[in-house]
Parts: C-alpha cells; sequence; structure tokens
C-alpha cells in the first residue's frame, strides 16, 4: 500500500480510524474495530507497506482513544453502552482494557456491573499476564472467591461481600497496587467488613493514616472526601495523639470530624496553658536536655518570614497563636519539619517539612488555625520554591 493510498483507504463501518501521520511526522494509520463488530476493540496499525503491529487483547494501543475523534467525528466510545462506560470512568488510564474485557463475554459485563472493584483488578491481573481471552473466559468462570486468591488477595467469602458493596471513585494508575496491599490487610478489613457505607475514600484514608487504629474512625470520610480532607484529617490524628503522649485512650471515643477538633482544641488549650513565663523557659529547657540544640533553619529568611531560633521560641508561637505548633518538638527535633513565622503582610506560623529530599510547605496557618489569605499563601509559595 503505498502513501497515497493509505491516505485514500476508506474505513469500513465497523472501524475507526485516526490518521497520526501528521503527529508523528511519518504515515501511519492506528485503526480500532468498532463496538459493533465482531471483535470490538480489536486494533492494528499500518503504513503504506501493510500492517505494523496488532494489539494483543487487552493491550491499549497508548493513545486516550476514549476523547478523540477520527477525521469524520467518530470516536472509539460510540455505541458502548452508558453502564459499561461508567465502569470504564472509573479508572481512565485502563478505560480501552475495561472496555475491550466487557466485551469478551456476558461473564464479564456482569462482574463489572456487580463489583466494579474486582473487575478492575481482575482486568489488571490478567493484562499482566497477558492472558487470551479464552483465558480470561476461564478466570471469569471461578467462584469469586477463587478470583479473589487469583489476584493475590485471601479466598474469602467475607472479603467478596466486602469488596462487591465497596463504592467507588475515579482511581489513579498507581492506587490498584494500593488497593490490593489494603484489601489484604487483616486489621483494616477488621474495621471496614464492619462499616455500613464502604467507600475507596476509606481505603485511602487507612493506608494514609496507618495507625493507629480504633472502632470509629471510618466515620471521619465519607465519599464526598478529597485528597485534601485525608491529609487534613491524618495531620490532625498526628497532632492530637501528639499532644495526649501517644494515648490512644483518648481517641477511641472519636466518630465524628467534630469530635476530632473538639479534643484536638482541647488539648492545644492545655498544652498551651502552661502558666508563667518562667514554666515556659523550664519547659523549654527540657527540650534542650532531650533534643539538644534547636536546628539551624533550611530555607534563609526573607523579609516578613522569620525561622523560629529556639525551643522556647517554638513553645511561644504556639501559645500566642493559639494552635498546636508547639507540640512539634520531636518532628523538628528528627529534621522532618521545620518552623516559620509570617509577621507581615499577615500574622502566620509555617511549617516546612522535609521529602524526598527537598523542604516542602506543610501547612501555612493563622490564629486559632485559621487559613491564610490567597495572596499570603501564594507569597510563601514563592518563598519556598524561589
Amino acid at each position: 500500500m503505498t502513501e497515497s493510498a493509505l491516505k485514500n483507504s476508506a474505513p469500513s463501518e465497523n472501524q475507526v480510524v485516526f490518521d497520526l501521520s501528521a503527529i508523528l511526522n511519518y504515515p501511519i494509520q492506528l485503526v480500532v474495530q468498532s463496538w459493533q463488530s465482531a471483535k470490538p476493540l480489536r486494533w492494528f496499525s499500518r503504513n503504506g507497506d501493510g500492517i505494523v503491529a496488532e494489539g494483543r487483547f487487552l493491550e491499549a494501543p497508548g493513545l486516550p482513544l476514549f476523547t478523540l475523534e477520527d477525521d469524520t467525528g467518530r470516536r472509539v466510545s460510540d455505541g458502548i453502552p452508558e453502564d459499561i462506560l461508567a465502569v470504564t470512568r472509573l479508572m481512565p488510564a485502563m478505560d480501552f482494557e475495561l472496555a475491550q474485557a466487557c466485551a469478551a463475554s456476558e461473564a464479564a459485563r456482569e462482574l463489572a456491573e456487580s463489583s466494579p472493584l474486582l473487575f478492575i483488578l481482575l482486568v489488571n491481573h490478567a493484562r499482566s499476564q497477558p492472558l487470551t481471552p479464552e483465558e480470561f473466559e476461564q478466570l471469569l468462570a471461578l467462584k469469586r472467591t477463587a478470583i479473589l486468591e487469583r489476584i493475590e488477595l485471601p479466598a474469602r467469602k467475607s472479603l467478596v461481600r466486602l469488596v462487591n458493596r465497596m463504592e467507588l471513585s475515579p482511581l489513579l494508575p498507581w492506587e490498584l497496587e494500593d488497593v490490593t496491599r489494603s484489601l489484604a490487610q487483616h486489621e483494616f478489613l477488621a474495621l471496614l467488613r464492619h462499616h455500613p457505607n464502604l467507600h475507596l475514600n476509606h481505603l485511602r484514608f487507612l493506608l494514609r493514616q496507618g495507625q493507629p487504629l480504633w472502632p470509629g474512625m471510618l466515620c471521619l470520610v465519607d465519599k464526598h472526601s478529597s485528597a485534601l480532607d485525608i491529609t487534613w484529617l491524618c495531620r490532625m490524628i498526628r497532632d492530637t495523639l501528639n499532644m495526649a503522649a501517644g494515648n490512644l485512650q483518648r481517641l477511641q471515643r472519636v466518630s465524628s470530624r467534630r469530635e476530632l477538633q473538639e479534643l484536638h482544641d482541647q488539648l492545644v488549650e492545655r498544652f498551651n496553658s502552661m502558666g508563667s513565663e518562667a514554666k515556659r523557659a523550664a519547659h523549654a529547657a527540657a527540650l534542650t536536655q532531650e533534643h539538644g540544640d534547636y536546628p539551624a533553619p533550611p530555607i534563609p529568611a526573607i523579609d516578613g518570614i522569620e525561622p523560629l531560633a529556639s525551643w522556647l521560641e517554638l513553645l511561644d508561637e504556639g501559645s500566642s497563636m493559639h494552635h498546636c505548633v508547639g507540640s512539634y518538638d520531636t518532628f523538628v527535633a528528627l529534621g522532618e519539619v521545620f518552623i516559620y513565622r509570617m509577621m507581615e503582610p499577615e500574622r502566620l506560623t509555617i511549617s516546612l517539612e522535609h521529602r524526598n529530599n527537598t523542604w516542602v510547605i506543610g501547612e501555612v496557618r493563622g490564629i486559632r488555625n485559621a487559613n491564610p489569605s490567597p495572596a499570603a499563601l501564594d507569597f510563601v509559595r514563592r518563598w519556598v520554591e524561589r
């Protein structure tokens, strides 16, 4: 087939053809079988000399085909039933493979509808092998406990029920390994199986939090919780437990964000109510005995932002700002956190965290943990990133 013939070759009714020549600077087309074809979503690429490559079962061509249109305005997703498209939206990075798996058989489509998470995990397993359509069909014929075992999860009926009723929100590619890891942890499952409204966010929260665990903690998140919400919760738990001197009993009764906030605020007031300056100075001296000299600042000061320079200043910052930064002595001593204060354009406490060999913004808070203004936060970001 010549280049001219390639350009003039007309797709069949059951093919969607993407001409990638202008993008790749050489003549090539990607041909995808439509949903209505005998082999839905099978694909191959061709140039003037013929077929260049053919996709295996559950092998995507590497382009966002569900959003691209061919020269006639057709999309690969045209004609795919909405219930299948809904499943593909739960894992956009695998949308092509999930749709192709659904096309394999009614059993695949039934699993996708009744247990989307198990279906996604199974398709991810199948494409990593890789499996033929016939081998995939054999997997689908297994009991669901056996499917769990194939994807290296405990072969338990209770886990099947848990996975079946877990509501999902869109997954990122690297989360699949995290999900599998969390579903294999007995301590997590003991909490999850008794929670009435399971959502993927509960797994995200447990993985982010790790320890400690307590019965009411899953009530702190729901399907509406964002990644920022979960990060905030983990910080609140860390700070609350830190001020409680590691006493988990203080958290055992917490089963709502309001209760966590109230406990945190009570402990802040208690921690900062040391009485006289002499008592605070004595506490600072004890911290020097425990940790040694206060660390040097990792980032130079600028006008309006200055580093705290002693354990006493750390205690005073928490007391004057009415938040828990005074309890961060261990994190500061370990080099995990460093505290600065902004004096202008507004009064703020800035915590920097050491991650991946660099210092990044941890938290920026005003009096009683008030949020900073957008302008002040932008000022801090530009200072840290310069």
